[in-house]
Formats: structure tokens, sequence, C-alpha cells
């Protein structure tokens, strides 16, 4: 059971050294699952602020930062933050340079650093893009960045919002390094945010796009642009669906599916498949199709049924117990076989909530109800399991 850390904070008040202590007891046991490797690692890990172990990047997710900038690379990180980045490339890289405006996670960092055994990270109390506008040597294999999204008056979501706002410096950026790592709010619209970028029509298509994402929430967006220092090699265009720990799914921007739509209703037996919410974000569903054997319940259900489940799609399966029209009757009736289900609606009349308050079930338990509509358009529940 966590602390309750404001009272205890308010019993240390005054005492700046318990008040430190109190603030990494708080910051670690709320970073206990996102960065469960780096705490193993440094026991002693210092966190300067509540605010920037809450909007840190995790573990896993910095894992994949550092896969897109490669190995044996100069990387710059240009919002260092909490530096669980910057660590990540420092695994892989020759050297990173990174910066921070905030004294306070310069020193954390520097401290951490050597704690984690990385003696190839330079970390620098400046103004990123100010500092790169006066040292006009400097150049990167990559540079990477994550524009703040938020600030006293709250959260941003357009590009030219953030800080620093890209749509004024990409051209800097792009000028001193070989790629440019962009990342952006998975809120974004991919195309919307190329365009606001400012990017020729010719670097819109070499651009590569990742979706990241966990089986039930997409992460980040990011894009992977390539620099003028890139010795004329140009990035794939590729759209990447990346969901930690569970099967990716990749695409080219100017690929046409092998195949056309197909549409079933769900029967008992089935598997009913959902894709992961990187894949859903990274405008991926007619490419499903390609795989053997799967047809989707409508074209806006954006839920497909196979017998089972082919290798590699990139989806949760569910195997199904029941189909149930959904009428009046059966909402009186339903919770007397299921009173504890997981609600969901997939282009259904009723938001899942609503769903769940009609049917008078209490959500929780290992069984699955999708309210759905099915291609012929009748309005189905779907009772399933997880496979």
């Amino acid at each position: 059971m966590s602390a309750d850390y404001a009272a205890l904070r308010l019993k240390a008040k005054g005492d700046r050294a318990r008040l430190d202590e109190i603030l990494n007891m708080e910051c670690r046991d709320k970073t206990r699952s996102k960065l469960a490797r780096t705490l193993q690692a440094a026991p002693d890990f210092r966190f300067p602020s509540l605010a920037v172990a809450e909007m840190a990047t995790s573990d896993a997710m910095a894992d994949i930062h550092a896969g897109l900038a490669g190995e044996g690379r100069r990387v710059a990180d240009m919002t260092f933050g909490l530096g669980i980045d910057a660590f990540a490339f420092a695994r892989r890289a020759s050297s990173v340079t990174a910066f921070d405006i905030v004294e306070v996670n310069v020193e954390a960092g520097r401290t951490n650093c050597r704690q984690l055994g990385l003696d190839n990270v330079t970390i620098e109390c400046a103004d990123s893009v100010e500092w790169l506008r006066i040292h006009p040597e400097a150049t990167f294999d990559t540079i990477f960045i994550d524009p703040a999204r938020r600030d006293c008056t709250g959260r941003h979501f357009r590009i030219a919002d953030c800080l620093p706002d890209l749509t004024r410096w990409v051209d800097l950026l792009l000028e001193r390094c070989g790629r440019l790592i962009v990342k952006l709010s998975p809120m974004l619209d991919i195309t919307a945010s190329l365009n606001e970028l400012g990017l020729t029509d010719s670097l819109k298509r070499q651009v590569d796009v990742v979706v990241t994402g966990l089986h039930n929430e997409c992460k980040e967006l990011l894009l992977v642009i390539p620099g003028k220092l890139n010795g004329g090699v140009e990035e794939n265009g590729k759209i990447r669906a990346m969901t930690v720990g569970r099967e990716n799914f990749e695409f080219r921007q100017t690929d046409v599916p092998h195949s056309a739509p197909r549409y079933a209703k769900p029967e008992a037996g089935d598997v009913l498949l959902e894709p992961y919410p990187a894949v859903m974000k990274a405008g991926a569903i007619s490419r499903l199709f390609d795989f053997e054997g799967v047809a989707a319940l409508h074209p806006n259900t954006h839920l497909f049924t196979a017998k089972e489940k082919p290798s590699d799609f990139p989806a949760k399966a569910f195997r199904i117990v029941e189909v149930l029209d959904f009428s009046s009757s059966l909402c009186k009736t339903f919770a007397r076989t299921y009173p504890q289900i997981n609600v969901a609606a997939r282009n259904f009349p009723l938001r899942a909530p609503e769903l769940a308050k009609k049917l008078k079930v209490r959500e929780g338990g290992e069984m699955q109800l999708f309210g759905v509509t099915a291609c012929d358009g009748k309005r189905l529940l779907v009772v399933t399991q997880p496979v």
C-alpha cells in the first residue's frame, strides 16, 4: 500500500532533506512499474521532481526510441527531462549529448549517469535549440526531440503550441543530423502533423511513421525524418505499429492492400480479434484483410473474426462463447447468466458504461462482452473469453 505522502510532507515541513527523501520515495512508488529496469540498475536513482517522474518515458518505450536511433551513433537528446531516453540511447550509441533548461534535472541526470555506469553521456544545462544555433559546427547522426506538451496553461496537442515549437525549428534540426526522431502526442493525426511541420512532399514520402502502444493503449506517435546529413540514404517511408510485448505490424505508405474487405457475422466457437490500438492509429485496418481466413464484423466496427487467430495477426484474441441479439427482453435477463463481465462497445448505439448499466452487470472478471453492429446492421452482444 502506498504511503500518505501528503501527510508525510506536512509532518516534514521545513526539513529539506526529509522532504527530498519523501519526494524520491513517492516518485519511486509511482514509477516502479514503468521504470522497473532502471530502478533495479540504480537503487539510489534520483528524481528531481514529481512532474518529471510522471512525464518520463517508460523503459519499454525508451528501448523502442533507441532502436530507431541505431547502434554506434552520435545522438542528441534535445529534451532530457528524467533522462530515460538518453540512458537508453547511451547503451547503444557511441555518445549522447542531452539538453535541459532546468538545473535540478541536469544535476539529477549527472548523478544517475554515474549510478548507471554511463560515461558517454554529456548533459548541458541549456536551451537545446539555442545551443545548436550558437554551435554551428555541432552535428549528430540522430537528433531526438520530445516537445513539452504541458505548461501552466494545460496540455497542448498542436505542434506549434509545444516547446520547443518545431514548426519554427525543424529546418535547423534537419540541417544538423542524419535522422530526426520527433515524439508527438498519440492523439495527433499523422497527415496533419507532417503538414504542420511544413515538410516538402518529397520528404513526407520518406518519413517513417512509428505508432507505439500497449495491448490496450496507444502511447506515442513518432516521426523518423531523414536529415540533410544522412548521406543521401532515404528512409523507407514505412508506417509501423509497435505494441510492447505483442505482434508488430508494418507497411509502406504507398502499399495497396492485396485483398478486398471481407465481412462475416461472429459465431460461437470462433475467435474475435480486436486490433491493438497502435494498429488502429496507424490506419492499418484495411491491410489486415491480407491475413488469410479473417473477416471484419462491419466496415465501422473494427473487429475481426476467424476460426483461429492467424500467426502474427496484431490483435487481442477472444474465444466467442455465444452471440446474442440485442433486445429489451435480453437486457432484463442478461445479468442472470453473466452478473460480472467486462463491457466494451464497438460501433454500437450505447457507450460501454451505458451498456453495462442497461444490462445491470458489474464490471470485472475474465469474461469480455462486446456490444457490436454486425455486417447486416443488427446489434449484437458477443460474449467472449480471452484466448
